[in-house]
């Protein structure tokens, strides 16, 4: 018995003798070709060995680290479970997610830019001041608000759009006044908007927002109601992430509009109506006052 185990051991390891041999063979085999073979194939069978080797060795990480994610998920879910949590990521519905709202203001034009003229009379100087008046209204409100400019300043239109778009804020508002060159008979106020596709209807959009704006103006400050107008080619319409409308207030080519317009308390009211119009919109969009007199969305 104990010879055949000898034998065994002996044979076991003259196979292994064997296949080291065989193995030294064809590497020696393989090695002689490669000398053999020309520079450049060399290079590339050389590279071609190093590229194998590093994906082999990302793919072997890869698979630690996913490996590790779901042991740590799994232990994650079952401590949850544990501690009588449910699942590690589930939302109560009944505590209201708040979200801090800010009203961007956009007075129209501004330095350079004159915007529309009368003689001494620049929209630009119009715009600014109903605006001024509106974020002031605003922010007696405890409203937060941001101006693309509250000077008389070039701004260019991506830079209004950037504004409004880095803060994320809830309602875009833009102030301007207008002009009818061939017309001078043409007055009234009209509100200018863009509707992004598919909106929801139960959530504020520019055409809601225009409506609300356009309603607000015309009811306060008597003037001819020129309705809600679809324009998606302006910058600050169709670039913004949220609501916007540009409220064009009344027409300085018109005499009647003009003189309107010269009046501190014309364009006072003004600024009222554009606020009772963001009021009116935030019932819409279910912004509230919180505890500590923020206001905020209300999910």
């Amino acid at each position: 018995m104990f010879y055949r185990i000898i034998s065994r051991k002996r044979d076991k390891n003259k196979q292994s003798g064997y296949k080291m041999k065989e193995i030294s063979r064809i590497i020696r085999k393989l090695y002689n070709s490669y000398t053999k073979m020309p520079m450049k194939l060399r290079f590339l069978l050389v590279l071609t060995f190093f590229v194998l080797l590093f994906v082999f060795s990302v793919s072997i990480n890869q698979n630690v680290v996913n490996e590790e994610n779901q042991n740590n998920e799994s232990n994650n879910i079952k401590n949850g479970r544990e501690n009588g949590e449910g699942r590690p990521n589930e939302v109560d519905n009944s505590t209201p997610i708040t979200k801090e709202v800010t009203v961007v203001i956009d007075p129209g034009h501004g330095g350079e830019d004159l915007g529309a003229t009368k003689g001494d009379l620049y929209e630009k100087k119009l715009n600014l001041d109903i605006s001024l008046k509106m974020g002031k209204l605003l922010e007696d409100l405890g409203v937060n608000v941001v101006y693309t400019r509250d000077k008389d300043i070039d701004v260019g239109l991506d830079e209004r759009v950037n504004i409004a778009n880095r803060i994320n804020a809830a309602l875009f508002i833009s102030v301007h006044n207008n002009y009818m060159p061939n017309d001078a008979g043409y007055k009234g106020t009209e509100t200018l908007y863009c509707t992004p596709v598919d909106t929801d209807e139960n959530k504020m959009d520019g055409q809601k927002l225009a409506a609300i704006v356009q309603n607000k103006l015309v009811s306060t400050l008597k003037t001819v109601d020129n309705g809600t107008i679809y324009r998606p080619n302006l910058v600050v319409l169709r670039k913004t992430n949220m609501p916007a409308v540009i409220a064009e207030i009344a027409y300085m080519s018109n005499s009647s509009d003009r003189a309107k317009l010269t009046d501190e308390g014309f364009r006072q009211k003004a600024a009222e109506a554009l606020t009772e119009a963001v009021m009116e919109a935030f019932k819409f969009m279910k912004v509230e006052k919180d505890e500590s007199g923020e206001w905020m969305f209300m999910d």
